[in-house]
């Protein structure tokens, strides 16, 4: 695997973190059903009048379970993948110090570490066009290569 290819799966990771802790907030987002019953009984002195007393309370079936088992489960990949990211952070500003151009740096900072568009990058840099830096980035990596 090329560095590119290295930087562009630190992006996707970022992206199936973001989509996980989606599908996590909204699994807990979901609210828990109220379940409302009534029954019939009678005081427990004489008269003995019957009357309807009403019962209320949450849901706790099998889907509900399994919904929480799977938060939980999700939340440990989410974990998982957040370490994998941390770590690749960390090899990528390793692997930043073997590269002499410091524009160069900056750009693949500005990329792949602090997740930016390329227009984004434009503005903080302060080029004419966006494809500016993409086009200095493929032409290091293509030298690289």
């Amino acid at each position: 695997m090329n560095k590119k290819e290295e930087f562009e799966q630190l992006e996707n990771l970022r992206k199936e973190s973001n989509s996980l802790r989606e599908r996590i907030e909204k699994l807990e987002s979901k609210p828990r059903k109220i379940l409302i019953d009534g029954v019939r009984g009678s005081s427990s002195t004489f008269p003995y009048t019957q009357h309807t007393c009403k019962v209320e309370g949450l849901d706790d079936s099998i889907s509900y379970r399994r919904r929480k088992n799977t938060i939980k489960k999700l939340k440990r990949m989410l974990k998982a993948k957040e370490a994998k990211i941390n770590k690749m952070i960390v090899h990528i500003e390793y692997e930043l110090n073997n590269i002499e151009d410091s524009e160069i740096r900056e750009i693949i900072r500005m990329k792949y570490e602090d997740n930016l568009s390329w227009i984004q990058i434009m503005h903080r840099r302060g080029y004419s066009s966006e494809d500016t830096a993409r086009k200095k980035l493929d032409r290091f990596f293509e030298k690289t290569v």
